[in-house]
């Protein structure tokens, strides 16, 4: 099934909501105007004016996920990623041998206590991220497997959890495709407490290197890392798709703000020491001054495609605990 039609289909649907004046797309700083002037039509809509209006839950709800928006939250979860990192490169050099404090290589001591020690600490925390983004995804599937009651909003694409148009890009994937998503990272947390339960159980080297520890440790291990994978997969692939059909819609990703502001760098920096070089037509006051003001709008420009990024998607990070 293609992903990327299914999620720009559902996508079109709420697109008179949010209508914008046409663009140049070779123009990195007309580009960014617009979408610092497009805030999300959500706002407009305030939580008074609903019907109905927010039930306790829902009150509740935007508490516990207000808790989890802050810069101390995002990053503790970017430091938890960067650990992981850490200690999965240290886990899989201890697992292939490839270490020199004792022999055999895959079975001695200090490398068994330091193999099950970085096993146990990188479960700490993937099950840390499991729970920080449990609001999230547990929020997201109240409100796409909502019934028929009361205070159930719509899910349809483009629609927050109060059923209100938003410009973030999570809520624009399609609904059957959101589905998808959020059981597999439901799948996750669940897999991940499980793994962690046997990690508890089977707490030394020992005893998760024998039967039954070797499976029970194993098998939820596993099937943790296959759901947050599909999970994973599904929604950039999703997010995208979405970004390549409708750029002036969506901000461009880190890399690729990052990456024209490096080409403006370069091309700028190779233009003056071209013009340097040439005894002949020395580089004149006015085009250094021009050039500074060249790299100082693509700073500035860097600085607000990257605040603009993150603000579109927070529900996004939200599911994976950043």
């Amino acid at each position: 099934m293609d992903i990327t039609n299914g999620d720009v289909a559902a996508t079109q649907q709420h697109h008179d909501a949010t209508k914008r004046s046409d663009h140049d797309d070779s123009s990195s700083n007309q580009n960014q105007s617009i979408h610092d002037d497009d805030v999300s039509v959500s706002s407009i809509i305030a939580l008074s004016e609903l019907d109905p209006p927010p039930s306790r839950s829902e009150i509740l709800r935007d508490k516990w996920l207000e808790s989890l928006s802050g810069k101390i939250h995002f990053w503790v979860g970017v430091t938890v990623m960067a650990l992981i990192i850490i200690d999965g490169a240290f886990f899989f050099f201890l697992l292939v041998g490839a270490q020199n404090m004792c022999t055999p290589r895959t079975n001695c001591n200090p490398r068994n206590w330091w193999y099950n020690f970085s096993i146990q600490f990188l479960n700490v925390l993937f099950t840390y991220l499991a729970t920080v983004s449990l609001p999230w995804r547990l929020s997201n599937t109240a409100h796409l497997f909502n019934g028929s009651g009361k205070h159930n909003r719509s899910s349809d694409a483009g629609l927050d959890l109060y059923g209100r148009p938003t410009e973030k890009i999570w809520y624009h994937i399609s609904q059957s495709r959101r589905r998808i998503i959020v059981f597999f990272l439901i799948l996750n947390s669940l897999t991940q407490y499980a793994n962690q339960a046997t990690r508890i159980i089977y707490y030394s080297f020992e005893l998760q290197n024998v039967f039954p520890g070797t499976l029970w440790t194993n098998l939820f291990f596993m099937l943790s890392m296959m759901c947050a994978t599909v999970a994973g997969v599904l929604q950039i692939h999703a997010e995208m798709g979405l970004r390549k059909v409708h750029p002036e819609r969506f901000p461009p990703t880190l890399f690729e703000t990052l990456g024209e502001y490096l080409t403006k760098v370069r091309n700028i920096r190779r233009r003056t020491r071209e013009e340097g070089g040439d005894e002949e037509e020395p580089t004149r006051d006015g085009d250094v001054e021009e050039d500074r003001r060249k790299l100082e709008r693509g700073r500035s420009f860097f600085v607000r495609n990257i605040h603009s990024f993150f603000s579109n998607v927070e529900p996004s990070l939200g599911l994976w605990g950043l």
